[in-house]
């Protein structure tokens, strides 16, 4: 899984405005970004882990918002 991969999907989250396609747009962008962290060995550029963390943070609120 490369770095511009699992962006993909998390932006195609992002930008959902189905709520009934909203649940499975998160949940492919978070496996996306599982299979990212897992293939990663040795040294990650900082910005892309700050990347990771903040998809994170922003698929949660997602994931929030779709229960309101």
């Amino acid at each position: 899984m490369t770095e511009s991969a699992w962006r993909k999907d998390y932006e195609a989250a992002l930008l959902e405005v189905d709520l009934r396609k909203l649940a499975a747009r998160v949940r492919a962008a978070e496996d996306a970004i599982r299979a990212r962290a897992a293939s990663l060995n040795g040294p990650t550029p900082v910005d892309e882990l700050l990347a990771i963390e903040d998809a994170l943070n922003d698929l949660n609120l997602l994931k929030r918002i779709k229960e309101e």
